[in-house]
């Protein structure tokens, strides 16, 4: 189950659309309802850095007397993780009067491309940024770059003053993305390069994760799969860098519904999920034989199971706890059978 330990927010410079700039008059223009909405570019989801996932069951010989060991630790499997620099860089939105021209000489060369494109030399913004490549109509379109006050840089095409098209972001950590923009947005198809390693090649929308594509990162590799909101959604494998293996469903960035889960040492677990752990229905073998077939509840066996040891011994009845609790039948390897009730893993009564 993902373990939500921390809020972090991922800062990345955006500016809306800044040239709703009347530059003769030098009077802004009534905005608009959406003009309203500040937009954001290149916000990278928030995400639970150090969130972690609890293990399923590392299951040794159930001997009747013994607890059943406690989960180990799965690497996160929370997406949208952009690097530890970006995650701690605080979000910033600026206004669009910060984004206005700085002198009225840069006015006066932007009035020309009310009727022609133009390319004009690098024009400084209000908020230290600065924009050098083509105008048309008092705004930027065609070809340009944006440099950010933190180094950050957005070169590519733009649409109507908004990164619109094909293009590349290069954050100030050493990370970049490349690919499609819509209004100031990573949507379309596109690869993110963090700077720790971490990469995402597949569909964005607004700039999340959505739809198809392969996460690549340092502790585990999401081989393929689908994406919604920028959590893992729908069918994908997961493959860790231990050699843990997931295939099945996700729920927003989850195990969950029907999966199977493989340990390097072999072991297989196949069946229900639900918030990262078995629960419900499942199978759980071994490579020497053993088996398990029965009802998980939070990574434990719990009501009704069968568990079947290599040498042909035989439990069926209740669990609780991960323990045999209640009435059960034990089947020798000889044939001989007890009927009774457990508690806690131990012969309580004869039936």
């Amino acid at each position: 189950m993902l373990e939500q330990s921390e809020h972090t927010k991922v800062h990345t410079e955006c500016f809306q659309t800044v040239f709703e700039f009347d530059i003769e008059s030098s009077q802004r223009k009534p905005k608009s309802s959406s003009q309203e909405k500040y937009r954001k570019l290149f916000e990278i989801a928030k995400v639970y850095s150090n969130s972690k996932v609890p293990q399923a069951h590392s299951d040794d010989v159930p001997e009747f007397d013994s607890l059943e060991e406690s989960c180990q630790i799965r690497p996160s499997i929370c997406t949208n993780k952009s690097s530890k620099q970006s995650q701690e860089r605080e979000e910033k939105l600026f206004e669009k009067e910060l984004l206005s021209l700085l002198n009225e000489e840069d006015n006066r060369l932007i009035a020309k491309s009310e009727k022609e494109k133009l390319k004009l030399p690098s024009i400084m913004m209000r908020n230290g940024g600065r924009y050098t490549g083509y105008w048309y109509k008092k705004k930027p379109q065609g070809e340009g770059e944006y440099k950010f006050v933190d180094s950050s840089r957005y070169e590519g095409e733009w649409i109507n003053g908004y990164a619109s098209g094909k293009g590349k972001f290069f954050d100030s950590e050493g990370g970049y993305y490349c690919g499609d923009f819509h209004l100031n947005y990573m949507h379309g198809k596109g690869v993110y390069y963090y700077a720790d390693g971490s990469i995402y090649e597949g569909s964005w929308f607004n700039d999340k994760y959505n739809g198809y594509g392969i996460e690549v990162k340092i502790d585990s590799h999401y081989k393929v799969g689908h994406f919604r909101n920028g959590l893992k959604h729908g069918q994908g494998v997961l493959i860790f860098n231990n050699k843990e293996k997931y295939e099945g469903l996700f729920v927003n960035g989850q195990f969950e519904g029907k999966g199977q889960f493989i340990w390097p040492d072999g072991r297989r677990y196949q069946g229900d999920w639900k918030n990262g752990m078995m629960h419900g229905q499942g199978i759980l073998s071994w490579t020497d034989g053993r088996v398990y077939v029965g009802q998980y509840e939070s990574d434990k066996r719990q009501g009704f199971g069968t568990f079947q040891f290599a040498d042909g011994r035989k439990y069926v009845g209740q669990w609780m706890n991960g323990l045999q609790h209640g009435t059960g039948e034990f089947t020798e390897s000889h044939g001989h059978i007890t009927k009774g009730v457990w508690r806690e893993g131990k012969l309580f009564s004869l039936v």
